[in-house]
């Protein structure tokens, strides 16, 4: 017969474990749906990135930007926003914004509020072409057109879209936010003795 007075048998390591892990996943996901909640919300993004100018630029009534475009153009359906480029593409691009995006918003509660430098997941090509995969299609020779997108032999090159077309700096639409010197060095890079780079859209 048991002595009732004994004291119960402490925890083993394994249960102890088991509970500290069981903790961190429950805290793991709910800092997830916090911030994925949150995120629905451009002010949220900028509370922690400080992009302040970029914000207003974006929302404002000028199109002045490439993202301001964007946002002008949402509708029900499509609403702009910072995480409808900033997301990640696939389960891979979308489980690592996800998470860097839990850890910046833990390191902002527990009173890191250090601002980024430069862009620690960049923006790929998949982010763009999830919209605009018709311009990136070309079947022409150059012999036919002399327009970047529409060439046949263009289609496999992996230049991101934002290295021509740029996002946040100030640009113009009828120029499809090309900027005629990035353009120019871009198409250098491949085409090394060419005088001058096209800053054609099509």
């Amino acid at each position: 017969m048991s002595d009732p007075t004994s004291t119960p048998p402490a925890p083993s390591r394994r249960h102890r474990l088991v509970a500290w892990a069981g903790g961190f996943l429950a805290l793991a996901v709910a800092s997830v749906a916090l911030v994925k909640h949150a995120d629905q919300d451009n002010r949220f993004c900028i509370s922690c990135h400080l992009h302040e100018a970029i914000y207003r630029s974006t929302t404002g009534d000028s199109m002045a930007t490439l993202s301001a475009a964007h946002y002008r153009a949402r509708h029900d359906d499509h609403p702009e926003r910072c995480f409808t480029c900033h997301s990640g593409e696939g389960v891979v691009g979308w489980s690592a914004v996800t998470a860097l995006s839990a850890w910046d918003a833990a390191r902002w509660v527990l009173g890191d509020r250090n601002e980024p430098t430069s862009m620690r997941l960049p923006l790929t090509n998949d982010a763009c072409v999830k919209c605009h995969a018709e311009v990136t299609r070309g079947a022409l020779s150059e012999e036919e057109t002399s327009k970047y997108h529409e060439l046949a032999n263009h289609r496999g090159v992996k230049t991101p879209c934002v290295a021509c077309h740029v996002t946040h700096a100030p640009g113009t639409r009828a120029r499809h936010f090309l900027d005629p010197a990035v353009v120019r060095r871009q198409c250098q890079a491949c085409h090394r003795n060419m005088e001058g780079g096209s800053d054609e859209e099509g």
